[in-house]
């Protein structure tokens, strides 16, 4: 314990017998607010900037992903790998007689065995479409890269 401490316990008594200045109390409580309006800033304004901070990323779409090509496929595999096949379809229209194009999209888009078929049956079909719906994306972000290269 130091020295003040030690003054300050032993002679206790003597602070508590006089009054504070005039005064003393309004100042006091004047820097009490003060300091609480600093703390209610904080308190208000730090959770909504770091709500905000957190809303826009959540929305931001993942990294190096463009769109969601099958946003409008249905959440059955035979949905999600139609609407895929109807845009490999558009691809190929789309490339036309460009023969490094139109090897690049088959070296892509060909599937020996469908990746729907090589999924477990214990999946659920709502559980395949997610999963073919990642797949066939990210497939597809590759067919746009090639379409769009040396446009």
């Amino acid at each position: 314990m130091s020295k003040f401490e030690e003054f300050v316990r032993s002679n206790a008594g003597a602070f508590d017998t006089e009054l504070p200045p005039i005064g003393a109390e309004d100042r006091f409580l004047g820097r009490w607010e003060a300091g609480r309006s600093r703390v209610r800033i904080f308190r208000t304004v730090l959770p909504a900037v770091a709500a905000a901070a957190l809303a826009v990323l959540l929305l931001l779409p993942p990294a190096g992903r463009s769109r969601d090509w099958l946003r409008r496929a249905g959440d059955t595999p035979e949905s999600v790998y139609s609407s895929y096949m109807a845009q490999v379809t558009k691809a190929w229209e789309k490339a036309g007689m460009d023969e490094d194009r139109s090897e690049q999209l088959r070296n892509l888009t060909e599937e020996a065995i469908p990746l729907a078929d090589q999924l477990p049956d214990e999946l659920s079909d709502s559980e395949k479409a997610v999963i073919l719906k990642e797949h066939y994306n990210t497939i597809l972000d590759g067919v746009h890269q090639i379409l769009t290269m040396n446009e």
